[in-house]
């Protein structure tokens, strides 16, 4: 019998799925017109047979775990959603599922997003020096080029005999083979490959500009093609497969991944349904080049990034693939469906029972929230519908961010008030928080020791880590994320975010060595409540206290990666172990120092694409919102909860610290804000300064504007405010051509100079750093003003008789002034 007539019988079985079938008679086919070219008929048709049978067994025992994995996986989740409550004390599939995406208060087990910061901690801390050594410079540059050239070149075996270079060529394969390993272990399949150098980027938009032709043209000739191995069947390609492998890889490149997905969302899976996200990193090591030079021209022409970029992209999304594929199993996008499908089932029971169908609507309603918190964490939602615009407005984004949030780093005083709050609330020593973020603002050594440590080195690894607080888009051409990482970093948002993130780490290691020598009831209640939160009970603790303390320079620290190392332990009891403590640290690190939630987005954006009209408008409609949202999902939620267990006196304590304290840092930041506009503080005995000190607190200063003045601090009123910030570029764009042109043409005052000046003063990048803001305006912008706006002086006092009859301040630098007139005057603090 053929081995055909073998497949055919197999599949009409049922031992063979339909795909899986048509997959080995394809493979057959191909292996058998390869060999006919060298081999008689009979020989190629029986190495045809033999190679095929042996790829059919790989895949078969490679389905066989993935299976095992999944159903292993689902039969855990089962467990965890049974027994979820939420806060009426309920069950609730809808948020159990949800809570496995995102960190939830009443949700001791394992998240994704958790997860992921996790898995990326643990890679950062093998690649700490490849980090700090290519970490960006303060204007969103690259650090020590010729050095990163070198560590390339290395990687492809190559001698550069610069030992340094070497040293991180083997931190980086160090770092890169951990997150192979983890992958494999969470139902992946990536081979070792000592000759693998680098990942490789595409710009999609780069490859559709060509055809296939031409792609291949350039891209032959620099690929090894006989170190190209055939996954499936573990052996060269043919050159039939191989032309039909690179075809494959083009389409894949220019369709952005979509000539591999099924519309139907059907197709064979461990799971049922979509392809296994097991399966998909194969691609990523598919393509073999010569040498470094190569890999660079490539990477020059077709790529998207430098090499550092490229490593860091995909330690990212290795960490994300790891972490969906550890908390939902080998096939995420199949568990999601099933977890929905038990959501809808004991919806529809509750409802039979005379639920009215309410239970239904928030069943769904929990299912559309999960799809579009699982469509942001694939980077599904931020894909452009029309790629073009998509960048183009991610890019004026860039650029608005530049020019608007100089003075963020103002408002980001504020951390230091949710630091003491978070630590306070899980038992840690506040004022050591604080100090230690001092510290690590002086220190590189500690900088160092925190990702040592395995805290995640996002300043050093991202461009993005200031602007997410506030916006959350973080993507765009590279020049324009260069332009708004270069503000950040000037205007100390993103150094000071980055150390009060790593303090807040470092010192609840720290706390936990502090504590090693205490049984579970001895310790504090905060810190039990801490422990159970993440799942951490008497028996976790008493294994968790026993992990050897890490030692630096007399100060001890347990790293939840020394937990993962220990042999004494089971590995399923390790892991588990290591992960909590991780994910407890991570978790409760958003709220020391609030920057971006999954939920959060999925509030403000929804399921609106970019490349959009209405998923742009989104964007803009909810930039500079996301800290505010940020907050809701973290302290007000926890705020909420707190008063729903708590009794007595203790219901209102952290709403009402929170609050009080928010407000008070709130104020502190508007007078900082105002000292350097060149205005005299605001008095503080009135209701809509503590109105607008709340807003600011709670990361709604623009809004907040609005309470003492009729616009806001970009110039804009309540309805710009709204639209946003691109809907008013727009806007203010149209007033200085179009509407100066038509009065122009009706013989109308143009007042063009002011209406320039006001332009430059609101989208000038840099424009709004808070140390260089007032001399750029009075020494730059007033002049220019005073030039070409004939009524300048007459506007100038009108202004600052506005200032004075809403706020009771007056400038202690005047506009159209050279010099200030005197120093701030601070008694206008207590009347006005």
């Amino acid at each position: 019998m053929s081995l055909r007539d073998c497949i055919l019988r197999a599949r009409a079985a049922g031992e063979l799925d339909a795909d899986r079938s048509a997959a080995a008679l394809e493979l057959f086919d191909d292996l058998e017109r390869g060999y006919s070219k060298r081999m008689n008929g009979d020989a190629a048709k029986r190495q045809a047979a033999a190679d095929t049978i042996v790829a059919v067994e790989r895949e078969t025992v490679e389905k066989i775990r993935r299976d095992r994995l999944q159903a292993r996986r689902a039969q855990h989740i089962a467990g965890q959603m049974d027994a979820y409550r939420n806060a009426r004390g309920e069950e609730d599939y809808g948020a159990a599922m949800m809570a496995h995406l995102d960190p939830d208060e009443l949700a001791p087990f394992e998240n994704v997003v958790s997860r992921q910061s996790t898995v990326k901690g643990a890679i950062h801390q093998r690649m700490s020096e490849v980090l700090f050594t290519f970490r960006q410079t303060v204007l969103g540059g690259r650090r020590n080029e010729v050095q990163l050239d070198n560590m390339v070149r290395e990687l492809f075996g190559e001698n550069t005999g610069d030992a340094a270079a070497r040293e991180l060529a083997i931190a980086w394969r160090e770092a890169s083979d951990y997150a192979r390993l983890r992958f494999n272990d969470a139902g992946g399949r990536i081979a070792r490959r000592d000759d693998w150098g680098l990942p490789q980027s595409h710009d999609s938009l780069k490859v559709r500009q060509v055809d296939y032709a031409t792609w291949r043209d350039f891209i032959a000739p620099k690929l090894d093609m006989a170190r190209m191995v055939d996954d499936r069947t573990g052996l060269p390609f043919t050159s039939e497969r191989l032309e039909l492998a690179l075809k494959d890889v083009f389409e894949t490149i220019r369709t952005e991944g979509w000539s591999k997905k099924n519309p139907s969302g059907a197709g064979a899976s461990s799971a049922g349904g979509g392809k296994a996200l097991a399966n998909r990193r194969l691609d990523h090591r598919f393509l073999v080049f010569k040498d470094a030079d190569t890999w660079m021209a490539y990477n020059e022409r077709f790529g998207e990034t430098d090499p550092f970029s490229a490593m860091v992209s995909h330690i990212d999304g290795m960490a994300r693939d790891i972490a969906m594929m550890e908390v939902l199993g080998p096939n995420p996008s199949a568990m999601l469906r099933w977890m929905e499908e038990r959501s809808l089932k004991q919806a529809a029971l509750r409802d039979a029972e005379g639920g009215g169908g309410k239970s239904m609507d928030s069943a769904r309603s929990a299912i559309d929230k999960s799809r579009a918190m699982y469509d942001h964490l694939t980077g599904k939602a931020n894909a452009p519908i029309h790629g073009g615009w998509g960048r183009t407005f991610a890019g004026l984004r860039h650029i608005l961010q530049s020019a608007q949030l100089g003075s963020a780093a103002i408002s980001a005083i504020t951390d230091l008030n949710f630091q003491r709050i978070a630590a306070a609330h899980n038992g840690l020593p506040q004022a050591k928080v604080i100090a230690r973020v001092v510290k690590l603002l002086a220190s590189e050594e500690d900088r160092k020791l925190a990702v040592r440590l395995g805290l995640i080195a996002e300043n050093w690894s991202s461009v993005a880590l200031g602007q997410q607080r506030f916006v959350g888009d973080v993507t765009g051409p590279a020049w324009a994320q260069r332009m708004s990482t270069a503000v950040m970093n000037l205007s100390g948002l993103s150094p000071w975010t980055q150390a009060g993130r790593w303090a807040f780490g470092m010192e609840f290691m720290g706390h936990l060595a502090d504590q090693a020598g205490k049984r579970f009831d001895a310790l504090d209640a905060p810190m039990q409540d801490a422990l159970r939160r993440y799942g951490i009970g008497p028996d976790g603790w008493d294994a968790i206290r026993k992990t050897d303390l890490y030692d630096h320079q007399g100060a001890t620290f347990l790293r939840p990666d020394d937990i993962a190392l220990r042999e004494d332990l089971a590995p399923d009891l390790r892991d588990r172990l290591s992960n909590s403590v991780m994910q407890m640290i991570q978790t409760e690190m958003e709220y020391a120092v609030p920057s971006s939630s999954l939920r959060g987005k999925v509030m403000l954006l929804g399921d609106a694409p970019p490349g959009t009209w209405r998923g742009e408008f989104m964007r803009s409609s909810m930039m500079y919102k996301n800290f505010a949202v940020t907050l809701l999902s973290t302290h007000v939620r926890r705020a909420a909860l707190q008063a729903r267990s708590k009794t007595g006196f203790q219901r209102g304590t952290y709403a009402m610290n929170l609050v009080i304290s928010t407000t008070v840092m709130g104020a502190l930041a508007m007078q900082l804000k105002d000292l350097t506009k060149g205005r005299d503080p605001r008095a503080m005995d009135n209701r809509e300064f503590w109105g607008a000190a709340l807003l600011q607190g709670g990361g709604l200063g623009i809004f907040g504007d609005l309470l003492t003045s009729d616009v806001n601090r970009f110039g804009g009123g309540l309805a710009e405010t709204l639209a946003g910030p691109v809907v008013s570029f727009a806007n203010d764009v149209r007033r200085l051509t179009i509407g100066n042109a038509m009065q122009l043409g009706n013989d109308e005052d143009t007042r063009f100079g002011a209406e320039l000046t006001h332009f430059l003063r609101r989208y000038t990048p840099g424009g709004s750093l808070w140390y260089a803001r007032l001399g750029y305006e009075r020494l730059l912008l007033d002049r220019l003003q005073l030039w070409t706006d004939p009524k300048a002086r007459r506007s100038f006092r009108a202004r600052e008789s506005k200032l004075h009859r809403e706020t009771g301040q007056r400038s202690w630098w005047r506009q159209g002034r050279l010099a200030p007139d005197r120093a701030p005057d601070f008694s206008n603090v207590s009347s006005r």
